[in-house]
Formats: C-alpha cells, sequence, structure tokens
C-alpha cells in the first residue's frame, strides 16, 4: 500500500479515482481550484454542467459498484427512470420511432446530482481529504530516477507557494488541463493528441414544467428528441433535447453542428425552438416557466492524448478522464468513461502495485483499450459532417450508409434495436452492429423498405408523433 496518493481535479472523474485509490493508499487529497459545495448545484468547473447529461446504462452499474448506494441516492433525491422507447418522443431522420420499449431504462438527472452523490458517498471514506480553492501550479520531479513526486500548489485566496508529497499523481483536471506545460516544465515532452472537431455547441434554458392540469391528455411524451435533418440545408443542422430531472424541471437544449451554433440570448432561444424540425419542443415548452438563463458551451471538440503511445516513462503520474481523453459531450459518454476507467485503475492497483514503476504504462494500455470503443463511436458520428477537421478513417462513406440502414432497421426490429441501444450504452463494442447476424436484418429490413417502398417517408415539419400502444 502506498502513503499518499494526490488527484487533481475534483470533478467526477477526479471523485472516482479517488474512491478507487483511498483501497490502496493510506491517504488520498483530491485538489480542486473550485469551492466544493456540500449542496447539489453548479460549478464554474463543469462548464458542462448545466446542459443535458446521458446516464448510460454501463455507467450507472460502474457508478453503483464504485459508490454502493449511488442508485439509492440519486433516486431519493427525485432522479427518474424512463424508457426511451417508450417515454420519450423521438423524430429520427426519415420519421418518427415507433413507441415501443428499449430492453435498458435510464436514469434521467442533472450532473449536479450526479457529482453530489458522488462527493457524499466518497465522503464515507475517512482517508479522502479533500482541498477546495486550490490550484495546482506544476509536478514535482526526483533529480535522479526522473519520477513524479509531488505538486506545487498555491491557495486561490492568496499566499505562497507549498509542495504536496505524493507515491501517485492523477491527473483528472479535465479538458483544460495543464499537463502537457507541466511536463514541458519537468523537460518532458507531452503525449501526442488526436482532435477532431465537428464546430458543435449547445444553448440550454433550464425550466419549471407544467402542473398536470396544463398538460393535454393526448401527449404522452416525458421527454423529446428531435435529431438534425442531415439532409437539409446547413441552417437544418440542429437538434434539439428536452430531458425532464429531479424537481420536476426540464433541461431545454438546442444544438448546432459544423458551426450552425445556436442562439444565446433567451429571446434568441426562444424563437430557435420553433425553428427546429417538429414543433413539438416549441410547443411543450410554451407550458413551461422558464427558471434560468440561457448556458452555452462550445468546448465540444474530441480529444485523445495518446499516453498509451507515450514514449516517456515517468511512474507516479497517470491521467484519466477528459484530462486523457475527451469526448464531443453531444453523445453522452463522458460520465461513463470516467467510471469504467476508475475501475480499471482499481484493477491496475491490484495487479501490479501502487508503487509500481511501470503502473502507469500498464494502466493506459488498459484505459485505451476502453476508450477507443466510446472514441471511434463519437469521432465517426462527427465524421459525417464535411466540416469536421481531423484525420478521416478509410471506409467512412458506406459505414455511414450501413449506419443509417441499421437505425431505420432498429426502428422495426427489435432485436437490432436491443443491439443498438446496447452499444450506445457502452454494454457491448461497436463491433457488434457488423455481427453477421445483425448485418442480414439489416440487409432484409433495407431490402423490404424498398420493396414496399416505405423507406423515405420523410416527417412533415408539423407532424406529431403517432401515441402508439407500447408493444
Amino acid at each position: 500500500m502506498g502513503a499518499n496518493a494526490v488527484v487533481l481535479g475534483g470533478s467526477l472523474a477526479g471523485l472516482c479515482a479517488a474512491r478507487v485509490l483511498a483501497d490502496h493508499f493510506e491517504r488520498v487529497t483530491v485538489i480542486e481550484r473550485d469551492e466544493l459545495p456540500d449542496a447539489v448545484v453548479d460549478r464554474a468547473g463543469v462548464p458542462q454542467g448545466r446542459h443535458v447529461h446521458a446516464m448510460l446504462e454501463r455507467g450507472r452499474r460502474e457508478l453503483e459498484r464504485l459508490f454502493p448506494g449511488f442508485d439509492a441516492f440519486v433516486l431519493e433525491r427525485g432522479a427518474l427512470v424512463l424508457n426511451f422507447g417508450t417515454d420519450f418522443a423521438v423524430l429520427r431522420q426519415t420519421a418518427w420511432q415507433v413507441r415501443r420499449p428499449y430492453h435498458l431504462s435510464g436514469l434521467f438527472l442533472s450532473r449536479p446530482l450526479v457529482d453530489g452523490a458522488a462527493r457524499h458517498l466518497l465522503g464515507k471514506h475517512t482517508n479522502v481529504v479533500v482541498r477546495a480553492r486550490t490550484e495546482v501550479i506544476g509536478l514535482v520531479a526526483s533529480g535522479d530516477d526522473r519520477r513524479v513526486t509531488g505538486v506545487r500548489l498555491r491557495a486561490r485566496e492568496g499566499g505562497g507557494e507549498e509542495t504536496l508529497a505524493a507515491d501517485l499523481v492523477v491527473d483528472a483536471s479535465g479538458r483544460s488541463s495543464h499537463a502537457p506545460e507541466w511536463l514541458q516544465a519537468l523537460g518532458v515532452d507531452p503525449p501526442s493528441e488526436t482532435i477532431v472537431d465537428s464546430y458543435c455547441g449547445y444553448s440550454t434554458r433550464w425550466f419549471q414544467a407544467p402542473p398536470p392540469e396544463r398538460w393535454p391528455r393526448e401527449w404522452w411524451w416525458k421527454g423529446i428528441w428531435l435529431d438534425p435533418d442531415l439532409a437539409g440545408p446547413p441552417s437544418s443542422l440542429t437538434a434539439g433535447i428536452l430531458s425532464p430531472c429531479e424537481g420536476n424541471r426540464w433541461i431545454v437544449t438546442i444544438g448546432g453542428i459544423a458551426r450552425n451554433y445556436p442562439p444565446t440570448d433567451e429571446a434568441g432561444f426562444m424563437a430557435a425552438l420553433s425553428r427546429l424540425r417538429s414543433p413539438i419542443l416549441a410547443q411543450s415548452v410554451a407550458r413551461a416557466e422558464p427558471i434560468s438563463p440561457v448556458y452555452c458551451n462550445r468546448m465540444m471538440a474530441n480529444r485523445f492524448r495518446h499516453y498509451e503511445k507515450w514514449p516517456v516513462r515517468l511512474p507516479g503520474f497517470l491521467a484519466v478522464g477528459d484530462a486523457a481523453c475527451a469526448f464531443n459531450p453531444v453523445y453522452g459518454q463522458g460520465m461513463t468513461a470516467a467510471a469504467v476507467c476508475a475501475g480499471l485503475l482499481g484493477e491496475a492497483l491490484s495487479k501490479h502495485g501502487a508503487l509500481a514503476p511501470d503502473l502507469p504504462e500498464k494502466f493506459f494500455a488498459s484505459q485505451v483499450g476502453f476508450l477507443r470503443q466510446p472514441w471511434d463511436l463519437a469521432t465517426g458520428a462527427d465524421f459525417r459532417f464535411d466540416t469536421t477537421e481531423g484525420t478521416r478513417p478509410p471506409l467512412l462513406k458506406p459505414i455511414n450508409r450501413y449506419m443509417d440502414a441499421l437505425f431505420e432497421a432498429s426502428n422495426d426490429d427489435m432485436t437490432v434495436r436491443g443491439i443498438a441501444a446496447d452499444v450506445m450504452h457502452l454494454l457491448r463494442p461497436p463491433a457488434a452492429f457488423f455481427a453477421p447476424g445483425v448485418a442480414l436484418r439489416v440487409a432484409r429490413h433495407a431490402v423490404g423498405a424498398r420493396v414496399r417502398g416505405t423507406l423515405v417517408p420523410r416527417p412533415q415539419p408539423d407532424a406529431w408523433p403517432a401515441m402508439t400502444a407500447a408493444a
């Protein structure tokens, strides 16, 4: 067992990392530049925190494993369990999604509630200490074997610099991690990076949901998902989401793609809702009460720091979460990736030892084996747009055509829908999309649809989702 571990960053990735480190070190210190409140509130250090979040099933299971009682904590505070197949009105590219249940139900809640639950449950581990309002200004390394031995800190209220010794430093400071500069200050070249940027942007406003008497009986939906119109003009590359969360509130987000950024002012935001592919979202929101300004986020590029290829041997230093690999948040993979990689860190510590000199390379190799799955899903979707910057993989166009056919098939074929849901929830690898049995079902559906002449029933702007009985 090691003596001291230091985690840089108190967001979800840092909390998950601290949880597994608590089993392998006598003391774990979490350094966070912001205040970490006891209450469930937004934090400036989580710019994505005010926007819609997706709790994938894999992430829900991993968080419950890391923090026993996580599910009970969030459900007691109003998190919702909904089925995306029967509780959401979903407009896909060519039609409304047929209202049939998915085999998975999901948690719908705010990001502050997720982080608040993790902070509360981490507090049960008495060997974990949180130092808030403290900035990391550099790493400390020994001169002889070049091993990271601590961090240099400075309190945000002012005061002098101090050094905190550590047997292991874990960077969980997110997209804005300064690890490249810290490493260069030690005379170490940082790892190479891959960036894929589709120039997405979010604008979000929160609403108090209307009371039941203001909700028409025929409006069966609890949430709304409107895909962008990929076949339309560039101005149609906007998506709309209404996601319910605790407190009988709605998180309403407009997502713009390929530099089609949504408005950031209140009047512009409300007008943009009415320009989405269906009026359903604007007409639902018209019955609700706005309770926030419009929040925006433009830091949505995919960024992969390739620590697994890093030629440098630097014992005592690891990177997790967005500090290692950040995804376009529109795909909802970040929280799940943070929890999964924390579990992989725990396995590496148990197998190799907390003080093993080769722990970083062993962990980075294990971590990348998982990260490539959500990376391929996120960047593959972003590369659909010609304006996306990055190195394009081979066979992109035929793969996109196949994926279009697969999601068409999932509207009618519940086996295909189940496999697609498993992959999107990171319960199966993306290779499951291309398994022979799945490909055969997709091909049969495509041929049958062409024979029936039903493949292109593009939804009209004023179309409404049918209140079909759940199968």
